[in-house]
């Protein structure tokens, strides 16, 4: 098929041209992938809107697919778009980003030791900064894919570009296992950059080079006094102090490995009153013999537990590293004690998997300071706020056990929406002690069996018995005070909306006379086909999430799953094209039906076979038949490159749509993405000769 518009001499082999393909295709995810755990690595406030990054990859391709006619000049322009956005990234590193003074909602965000004279600017601003640079990377990267595109059948073009895709996930995947951090992912993505140029005697001369600077430019960034690690969620920092090593997260304080020396043998005198606070729960029931201590971090709550006599832990820590830091620097040394079972996995995942009953359960100051898979509003830890996870704990916990939770709480509705859960949980409120600053944390919760009930609670604010709006599974946001999307994000996404409207119009009104007939109109059938599959992909990972375990394996999982059933629905038509999308339809809207109507926690306590399947079913068959329609639709068009690039432009909005979930909960994701597949239904049904249409998204999301 003919490259229309491309300026290249000659197609050469076509084994030549498809592995270009699946290279920039390759090249799109990886470096994608990449800038999600960069970006808020160095720009703290960047982690709270994470699926700024993936909507401005959307963005970026759909720009440059619509101009791939001028592919070889727009490659020029992703050279200095990357230094441009890597030097950003190291100047905002050292700029304060004001935190948004929301009463709706609480972020954890502000660095300690502020200097008076530090450089200070608020989140509308840098977010919308990093936003627009970002996007400006992938407008080259789009067009050269759809340069590559336009020389094959739309299938077998889009197969390709799947398969590519999958690469890219499972190449960072590797990387991710191997707590490789930012000097090996570009330094990859740019040798792919580089073999994929190879032809271009020019282009390769500057890019060369141009990779050198921006490598030099993200060692520049991690150089610093502290020492440097990278584990698949976040940039860990460890600072030496008297008594402590304090652990940074992304730039802010996380957590302390804590010298809690049973004779008090410390430096520092107010290392004292921290353990006191470690050990004032336990005196308000018998000392326990099994314990489970969820997000046990470095170790204080394990240290603290052995030396009452504890006679065996399970420790469970998501961050992998974070727990070998521990095993590595923590005074004690709890986890060299054969007392103790280290294991790396999510809470709630590790809650179902479990057959043991233990005497305590300790939630540790669990607080993940970044969001989920980096596809929308939740954060790591929402699923382990939940009525429902403290049902679980209940659970798991003896006839007389005891729950103890820890939580260093910044605002009088978090402390009263966990008061909430508990009592809801345990059919009776908690016990409630509050620590004084300084203190790890700064409240303690205790619920179930004691032998202490009698403190008073006289001397609470009012405000931590106030009726909040209660997470649960399917509203599970525990730092925002209602169902509500906060000003801030508001505020953002508007300007997100602006940007692209003014771009697209731009690059549409600049592409449009070089296109004749339907082919230059705005395809609405492929543009709310990509909204809700981008949809219904956000929906698939945080129930895969909840089934399984909040942990990059199972996210970079559900993400390979979802392109290899694209894959396979792709491969299904290119043999059997269906003669008409109705029933296809018809399936997805009944599937869609099926996932909004079938209650999850349902399947939690399923066995694991029993949750793959019908979890997995619930996950697969709404993608299928997307997958479906699209493959049936799309090998008809004539430009497959612009019909791919309004599918992610509705990709777009369907990332900014996501925020509603704040005022509708999760589950109904599902219906708003319906109503985007009817708008497609809609379109098709209008159309005598249906144009190309995309109901899967090109590229898959962060890990």
């Amino acid at each position: 098929m003919p490259a229309d518009g491309d300026q290249s001499p000659e197609m050469g082999p076509v084994t030549r041209h498809a592995v270009r393909l699946a290279g920039y295709s390759f090249l799109i995810l990886f470096f994608e992938l990449a800038l999600i755990r960069y970006l808020p690595g160095y720009v703290k406030i960047v982690g709270f809107y994470i699926n700024f990054v993936l909507i401005a990859t959307f963005l970026g391709m759909s720009l440059g697919l619509l101009r791939s006619a001028a592919a070889k000049r727009l490659q020029w322009m992703g050279l200095p778009a990357m230094i441009i956005l890597l030097a950003a990234v190291k100047y905002f590193s050292n700029v304060y980003v004001e935190p948004p003074d929301d009463p709706n909602h609480f972020l954890w965000s502000a660095p300690l030791g502020i200097s008076e004279n530090i450089t200070r600017i608020g989140v509308l601003p840098v977010a919308l900064a990093m936003f627009a640079m970002t996007t400006a990377v992938f407008i080259p990267l789009g067009a050269l894919l759809g340069r590559e595109f336009r020389r094959f059948e739309p299938l077998q073009a889009y197969s390709i570009d799947i398969a590519g895709s999958l690469l890219g996930i499972l190449a960072f995947a590797v990387m991710s296992w191997a707590r490789t951090g930012p000097v090996v992912w570009f330094s990859v993505g740019f040798l792919v950059w580089v073999a994929l140029s190879l032809e271009s005697r020019r282009f390769l001369a500057a890019l060369v080079p141009t990779a050198a600077g921006a490598l030099a430019i993200v060692v520049w960034t991690g150089a610093g006094p502290a020492p440097e690690y990278w584990s698949p969620y976040y940039r860990i920092n460890v600072l030496k102090g008297t008594d402590r090593y304090m652990i940074q997260v992304n730039g802010s304080f996380h957590q302390y490995v804590a010298n809690l020396d049973p004779a008090g043998r410390v430096t520092d005198p107010g290392m004292i009153g921290i353990r006191n606070d470690y050990l004032r729960p336990y005196s308000f029931f018998d000392t326990p013999d099994t314990v489970l201590v969820v997000g046990a971090g470095t170790g204080n709550d394990v240290a603290v537990l052995l030396q009452i006599g504890a006679k065996y832990i399970d420790a469970v820590e998501i961050d992998p590293v974070i727990q070998d830091l521990g095993r590595a620097l923590h005074y004690q040394q709890p986890y060299a004690d054969p007392r103790v079972h280290a294991i790396t996995n999510d809470a709630r995942a590790h809650l179902r998997n479990t057959d043991q009953m233990y005497d305590a359960i300790v939630m540790g100051t669990l607080d993940s300071h970044t969001q989920l898979a980096g596809m929308g509003s939740l954060r790591l830890d929402n699923y382990v706020y939940t009525r429902e996870a403290f049902e679980a704990v209940r659970a798991r916990l003896k006839p007389d056990g005891t729950l103890v939770v820890l939580h260093f709480s910044q605002e009088a509705y978090i402390v009263a929406k966990i008061r909430q859960m508990i009592t809801d949980a345990f059919g009776q409120p908690p016990v409630m002690l509050h620590n004084p600053p300084p203190a790890f944390f700064n409240m303690t919760f205790l619920a179930g069996a004691m032998r202490d009930t009698t403190i008073t609670v006289s001397q609470m604010p009012a405000t931590f018995f106030e009726d909040a709006a209660t997470p649960v599974d399917d509203w599970p946001y525990l730092y925002l005070r209602q169902r509500t999307v906060p000003q801030h994000y508001l505020y953002t996404l508007l300007g997100v909306l602006v940007i692209a409207l003014v771009s697209i119009s731009i690059t549409v009104r600049g592409t449009s006379g070089n296109n004749r007939g339907n082919d230059a109109a705005f395809n609405q059938l492929m543009f709310f086909m990509g909204a809700g599959f981008l949809l219904v992909e956000t929906k698939s990972v945080t129930e895969m999430s909840l089934l399984f375990g909040s942990t990059w394996l199972v996210n970079v999982l559900v993400f390979a799953s979802i392109l290899v059933v694209i894959l396979f629905a792709n491969l299904r038509v290119i043999k059997h094209p269906p003669q008409s999308t109705n029933r296809l339809f018809l399936g997805l809207f009944v599937s869609l039906a099926l996932a909004y109507l079938m209650p999850v926690r349902e399947l939690l306590w399923l066995g694991a076979a029993g949750k793959w399947l019908l979890g997995g079913l619930m996950v697969a068959l709404p993608v299928f038949f997307a997958a479906m329609i699209f493959a049936a639709m799309f090998r008809l068009g004539a430009n497959a490159s612009r019909a791919l690039a309004f599918n992610v432009m509705g990709a777009v909005v369907g990332g900014v749509a996501e925020y509603s979930s704040m005022v509708v909960g999760i589950k109904a994701l599902y219906l708003v993405a319906a109503l985007a597949y009817i708008g497609a239904w809609l379109s098709a049904r209008r159309q005598t000769a249906p144009a190309s249409a995309v109901a899967g998204l090109p590229q898959a999301t962060a890990a």
